[in-house]
């Protein structure tokens, strides 16, 4: 779907994605300020129309309700329709890339979304839909999750739950993150809940890495010194080699030495006896 209509004052930047169940998404610009929103347009022309857009208003509506001055979540400026089968929400945001398009998520970002869905969830609100388009990271590394409970409406999904965000959360986890493998397939094996057991799984598993991290480096160092033990050991035996060497050498020329002034003296024995 392709926008064709002038939103009062907004231009299409860009179109980040749309799916099959009649929703797109734009990054615009408004005229008059430059200042840059999301703008998520939903489709109802194939569907029973007035179910689904009364549905869609009251979602918006609860969500604009109970979501309001949240770093990790957008709020919504305009509730509006193009025309009686599309409808539109038009959200802050800021200069940033889709998770899609950035490809991995810092620890930090982690973090971040994590305490995005945790609030959707102490609101009573399930996400639905938590997927690398939907997920946004700005700039400055700051972490807004869009498009909460929109996936029941469109989708069709009625009985999302907890355990489904969760499990969305761990999959984007395992995909986009710099999480080990095993602790990713811990993550699969145990098989959290909510959010709270997900992020001691987290710390857990960061508590292991850091573990065996320390006791990497611990072998590490343990295996220089003993190096430079051997290295040390090394120097002394070849400089008391050299010691003995040159100690050798000073007795053999003694020696000779020795020789070659017994020679002489016998010499001037046997001459002056003659």
């Amino acid at each position: 779907m392709v926008l064709s209509v002038d939103i009062g004052g907004f231009d299409i930047k860009r179109k980040l994605y749309s799916n099959e169940f009649g929703l797109s998404v734009f990054e615009v610009v408004e005229k008059e300020t430059g200042k840059t929103f999301i703008l998520r347009l939903a489709d109802f022309s194939n569907k029973s129309m007035d179910f689904k857009k009364a549905q869609w208003n009251q979602l918006q509506g609860e969500y604009r309700t109970v979501i309001s001055d949240y770093s990790h979540l957008p709020h919504i400026e305009q509730l509006a329709k193009v025309d009686e089968d599309h409808l539109f929400i038009l959200l802050e945001s800021e200069e940033g890339l889709t998770l899609l398009e950035k490809g991995s998520l810092e620890s930090d970002e982690v973090k971040q979304l994590i305490a995005a869905v945790r609030h959707l969830h102490e609101k009573g609100i399930i996400h639905g839909s938590i997927s690398a388009e939907n997920i946004w990271i700005t700039s400055n590394g700051r972490v807004i999750l869009y498009g909460a409970g929109e996936a029941k409406i469109l989708e069709g999904k009625p009985r999302l739950g907890v355990v489904s965000d969760i499990r969305q959360l761990i999959k984007i986890i395992r995909m986009h993150s710099d999480i080990s493998e095993s602790a990713g397939e811990m993550l699969a094996i145990e098989n959290p809940t909510t959010v709270e057991e997900l992020e001691g799984l987290l710390a857990n598993a960061n508590q292991k890495i850091a573990i065996r991290d320390d006791n990497r480096l611990a072998t590490f160092f343990e295996r220089k010194s003993i190096g430079q033990k051997q290295e040390a050991d090394n120097k002394r035996k070849k400089k008391l080699s050299a010691q003995q060497g040159e100690t050798r050498k000073s007795r053999n020329r003694q020696i000779i030495l020795g020789g070659v002034v017994g020679l002489v003296l016998l010499f001037l024995v046997v001459y002056f006896l003659i």
